[in-house]
């Protein structure tokens, strides 16, 4: 079978590596195109044409819904600290937390060394840290998907957590339903690629002039919002700390933006308010408008349950987690991907042409020559006091 049996159109691969595990031969690798984005490839030598790859693309299938409408809360997590450095309300560091506390492995995405976004596994609470906070990035599942197969073969419990295609992906790849399963999907908006982000990375580091060996898109240091906060060690071997808003940084307001995502993110067929996994969890945006009464200023995080085994988590996780009924109306306020996909603009094929062309560098100074107010306007925002934050968020939902 040939590698274009499989892709027929870069709109039908999201990269979620179900196939590249699939294959019995490991005929199958990801292979990065002129843009960055990674896309199975096939080696036709060792291809015994069994099309498992075909059979088990989430793309190429139906959808997996369960016909049940989903429930909808508002939650926040119960130990600051974890909500400190969760993204939003820190549903996912309480779940995980009641999860390792009942001997499950805890599988999502984290930097490696190198600042790639791969996918880990964790089993104990001194390294839930590293799986938490946004990865506005393309991860790397690699092995994961088997490696999670045999646990669960084998009677071990495990929770997943990582884009929608991926937790479809690994569904379809385990074969059949395991009560020791639970999969956990983003509110996701879309992903550039890993390599456009470590070449942007690279660009950091070296105005910088050190090595950056971590990175929070959603800080908290100045109230819940999408402070990007970036951990580096300089020249002299110190460590350091350096923030920007998203106007001050192309990559940030590209991707806030929707402007450097894969093709198949612009037509997702799992962007809607019909969700596939046990949990879905995302920023629970707009939450001063519809819940007054939940204290948002360290986030919130919203969460949709599709399953019995969701409503089952959230029943044994409210020592962790403060719980308030919602409605799905309300989170799609101002939660577009709880409506539908994101919509491509003309300027996401200029912006991957410009960056196929002159690189990362030709993106920024696309960026800084077409943006100067915003770039001012970011710097004045991110020095804005957290209580004069809060002041304004608290005006706001009084109106």
């Amino acid at each position: 079978m040939r590698s274009n049996e499989l892709i027929q159109s870069p709109e039908k691969c999201s990269s979620c590596g179900a196939c590249v595990n699939a294959c019995p031969v490991s005929a199958i690798s990801l292979s990065k195109d002129s843009k960055g984005f990674l896309f199975p490839k096939i080696e036709e030598s060792k291809c015994i044409n069994c099309k498992k790859c075909i059979s088990i693309c989430p793309l190429k299938n139906a959808f997996l819904s369960n016909n049940r409408k989903d429930r909808v809360y508002a939650v926040v997590n119960k130990d600051k600290n974890l909500l400190r450095m969760s993204a939003s309300g820190g549903a996912f560091s309480a779940i995980a937390s009641w999860a390792l506390d009942n001997d499950y492995f805890v599988y999502g995405c984290a930097w490696n060394p190198e600042m790639y976004p791969i996918h880990i596994c964790v089993s104990n609470i001194s390294d839930l840290p590293k799986l938490l906070g946004s990865k506005y990035v393309q991860s790397d599942a690699g092995s994961v998907f088997t490696e999670i197969k045999e646990k669960l073969f084998d009677g071990k419990k495990v929770l997943f957590s990582g884009t929608p295609c991926q937790c479809d992906g690994l569904r379809r790849f385990v074969g059949k339903t395991f009560d020791n399963l639970i999969c956990i999907e983003l509110v996701c908006h879309g992903v550039p690629s890993a390599t456009l982000f470590h070449d942007y990375i690279e660009l950091l580091e070296a105005r910088l002039n050190g090595k950056i060996y971590d990175l929070k898109f959603r800080d908290k240091k100045r109230g819940w919002g999408a402070l990007l906060r970036i951990d580096y060690i300089n020249y002299r071997g110190k460590k350091r700390t350096a923030f920007l808003s998203p106007d001050e940084s192309f990559y940030y307001s590209y991707y806030w933006d929707g402007y450097l995502y894969r093709d198949s993110c612009y037509q997702c067929k799992y962007a809607g308010p019909n969700r596939q996994s046990d949990l879905t969890i995302g920023d629970y945006w707009g939450i001063q408008k519809v819940h007054p009464e939940i204290d948002a200023s360290l986030g919130v995080s919203v969460v949709l349950s599709s399953t019995e085994k969701g409503d089952m988590i959230l029943r044994q996780t409210t020592d962790y987690l403060s719980i308030v009924p919602s409605e799905i109306e309300k989170a799609q306020i101002e939660n577009g991907q709880l409506l539908d996909s994101s919509q491509k603009s003309e300027l996401n094929e200029v912006l991957l042409e410009i960056y196929e062309k002159d690189g990362i560098e030709g993106l920024r100074k696309y960026y800084v020559s077409n943006s100067k107010k915003k770039i001012i306007r970011g710097k004045i925002k991110r020095w804005i006091p957290l209580k004069v934050k809060r002041a304004i968020i608290k005006l706001i939902s009084s109106n």
